[in-house]
């Protein structure tokens, strides 16, 4: 009978391969060949903890892919039964629903997000989690997707979004459409490719 150990090393093998299948498909909506590393969803559900700041509600996260990060927010502390993760790919969503059996599993678009939410009777909303791609997805679905989170959240509710990029992932436009102010972390060295994780809030008086 395999350990628990064991089990947990063939199911993330098992989650890299799917989540490379599906890469090869849809390249440029994945954002990445392989899951995010164990130190960068470490940091996002370090950063994901320190934005809620006492804040009731759930915490949503988008592309939730094999459940990386899911598994880091998780033992970091968030129950399960506060966790919603939104994921559009179909087979990505039945891989999850097979291993994750507290958090609300919503099959989706996330930049129908608040509808999503609404439909799901999903609420209220703490924060936002995001491993979308957002630099390399078209404009017009980044501002969908952005939109969609800051009219879910709360006002001074906090979007945690990492990038491998070397610009902020909310473009300069939107976030000052938005009145969004953005708070850099360091970058993850160590991760493959070297990620930054980035908290983005729409102030209370804005």
């Amino acid at each position: 009978m395999p350990t628990i150990e064991s089990r947990h090393g063939l199911e993330s093998r098992a989650g890299t391969t799917l989540f490379l299948k599906r890469w090869l498909r849809r390249p440029f909506a994945m954002g990445a060949v392989i899951p995010s590393g164990r130190l960068l969803a470490e940091a996002m559900a370090a950063t994901t903890v320190r934005a809620l700041e006492g804040r009731p509600g759930h915490v949503v996260e988008l592309g939730a892919g094999t459940g990386e990060v899911t598994k880091a927010l998780l033992a970091a502390g968030i129950p399960a039964a506060r966790l919603a993760l939104v994921e559009r790919d179909p087979e990505l969503a039945a891989f999850l629903r097979r291993h994750f059996s507290g958090p609300a599993i919503i099959e989706g678009d996330a930049a129908r997000l608040p509808r999503l939410l609404a439909e799901r009777k999903t609420g209220p909303i703490a924060a936002v989690v995001s491993s979308l791609p957002l630099l390399s997805l078209p404009t017009g679905i980044v501002n969908g997707i952005v939109h969609g989170v800051f009219d879910a959240l709360p006002r001074g509710g906090a979007l945690v979004q990492f990038t491998y990029g070397l610009s902020p992932p909310v473009p300069r436009a939107l976030r000052q459409q938005l009145r969004l102010v953005g708070a850099r972390g360091q970058r993850i060295w160590r991760n493959v490719p070297p990620a930054v994780v980035w908290t983005f809030r729409r102030p209370q008086e804005a």
